[in-house]
């Protein structure tokens, strides 16, 4: 094991969306084989052909590009590898390692509720096993449906390499194991048709895997596995169990999202509510994992430089809404103006916004200090493309209906239709000294301006907003503003 070449996988079943925590194993996967010079694969398990869905193949793949993973070869599909798994299907068939059985899902279930009520392990009794071959082949070939089921060791342990969870978490006693199925129930007519974890022990053995990286629900599957290396005469990779995605106190699943939508588990959804790839990767990688420095946002590059195995946790991580959040829009404020803009001209448009203005970069560059999300940006940018048809009731209450919002406003109509000079930094002047000369704070008299500007009680500053809105449309705004408190008959003045 230690000569071969470092390996690891991504092995979706394409019957839905790629949700969070599938992401996750992808993306641990991915940065220890980037991390350590390694090759990473993509394998799509399609072999359930009753849940398979072809579009789901392709989201996978485009959510994966979508974060910044690649692959050294072609995706692996498991539904053209037929001719392989009945090669070796034949080689247990062979060693006599498998034998037929009969049992029906009704028998079946029976002997589990013998063996519970009996408080004995839930596994299959065997009762095939004493079948004479003859006894056997004569069902077969009488049409009666059958498995084939792996003859695990009577007594003794099993133990499954794990770099996370070790211990005697990682050793189970074969009686407790039992005789698993390795095929979908088959008929003389019906090819036998092999189940998971003999597809994923032969797909892992042959693409030459050497580290599995997974979450611990596979722990129990991992001990089958190592049972079926063993019999084909292979290496047993080194695995690693990932602890659950915890989310309000219980595991993370698809079916969250039927809870709250605002807080979807698919990947795709979360793009399109407007969480950047980097930052959904940055967030991702910590649920389990933490930098040695206890560092907290990273670029795509500065994780697969910081990742190790050795800092993984054993205990189950908790999702956080609100960090995800806060590190999206850290990531947001982090990239450069131009490529901000080419992101949110999607969510623009479909907010029925013209994405093509000159003025969108330095708008962008104002208001992305308030938004978390793209997805935020059409509405923190709205008073850019049309005048408040409206104001926020709050402000309203508190800055217009004073004795001097429309001695505020007129002054500085009159003033900015006086400028020659309508850039940010001349009119910051302009308002500072209208500010002097009224004898006013800045507190009473910026928030009326803001008001009539933007209809809204924050926003970014004054003379940069003014600036962007133009001459004419700011004093169009500011005249608006006193129309609206005299037909409303606001203003406290004499």
């Amino acid at each position: 094991m230690s000569d071969k070449l470092l390996c690891t996988r991504y092995a979706p079943s394409p019957t839905g969306f790629l949700h969070l925590g599938g992401l996750r194993t992808a993306l641990y996967n991915w940065l220890f084989a980037r991390a350590n010079g390694g090759k990473f694969l993509l394998r799509i398990e399609d072999t359930d052909r009753v849940r398979h869905q072809e579009a789901s193949v392709e989201q996978i793949i485009e959510a994966m590009h979508w974060i910044g993973m690649d692959w050294d070869e072609e995706p692996v599909y498991q539904s053209k590898r037929g001719d392989i798994y009945r090669n070796y299907l034949d080689k247990l068939i062979e060693l006599d390692m498998v034998y037929p059985a009969f049992e029906t899902m009704e028998e079946l279930d029976a002997m589990r509720q013998k063996a519970m009520a009996e408080k004995r392990p839930a596994v299959y009794d065997r009762s095939a096993l004493h079948l004479s071959k003859d006894e056997a082949q004569a069902k077969i070939e009488a049409g009666v449906p059958y498995v084939l089921r792996f003859k695990t060791p009577e007594s003794g342990d099993t133990k499954v390499p794990d770099l996370l969870m070790g211990g005697d978490e990682c050793s189970f006693a074969n009686n407790h194991i039992g005789d698993f199925a390795i095929t979908r129930p088959g008929t003389v007519d019906e090819p036998l048709q092999p189940l998971y974890n003999f597809v994923v022990t032969v797909d892992d053995a042959l693409m030459g895997i050497s580290h599995v990286i997974r979450g611990v629900e596979h722990l129990g599957n991992a001990a089958k596995q190592t049972l079926l290396y063993q019999a084909w005469g292979f290496d047993v990779p080194q695995f690693l169990h990932l602890p659950l995605i915890m989310k309000g106190g219980k595991k993370m699943s698809k079916r969250d999202e039927d809870a709250d939508p605002r807080y979807p588990v698919s990947v795709t959804a979360r793009r399109q509510l407007g969480y950047l790839p980097e930052a959904t990767a940055n967030y991702i990688a910590l649920l389990g994992w933490t930098a040695p420095d206890e560092k907290e946002l990273f670029e795509l590059d500065e994780l697969v430089q910081a990742f190790s195995l050795e800092r993984f946790s054993k205990s189950n991580a908790n999702f956080d809404e609100d960090k995800y959040l806060h590190i999206n829009g850290w990531h947001i404020r982090s990239i450069d103006n131009d490529d901000l803009v080419s992101r949110i001209k999607p969510f623009l448009t479909e907010a029925g916004y013209a994405a093509d203005v000159d003025w969108l970069p330095q708008a962008a560059s104002l208001v992305k200090e308030r938004c978390s999300l793209l997805a935020e940006f059409p509405d923190a940018l709205a008073y850019f493309y049309t005048a408040p048809q409206e104001y926020q009731e709050k402000g309203v209450n508190k800055f217009f209906k004073t004795e001097i919002s429309d001695t505020v406003l007129a002054t500085v109509a009159g003033r900015l239709a006086e400028t020659d000079d309508f850039t940010a930094t001349a009119l910051e002047s302009l308002l500072h000294k209208t500010v002097e000369d009224m004898e006013l704070k800045f507190g009473k008299f910026g928030p009326v301006i803001r008001l009539a500007l933007t209809g809204r009680m924050q926003s970014p500053g004054l003379a940069e907003v003014m600036e962007i809105l133009g001459q004419e449309e700011s004093i169009k705004r500011l005249e608006s503003a006193r129309d609206y408190i005299k037909t409303h008959q606001l203003s406290t003045a004499a």
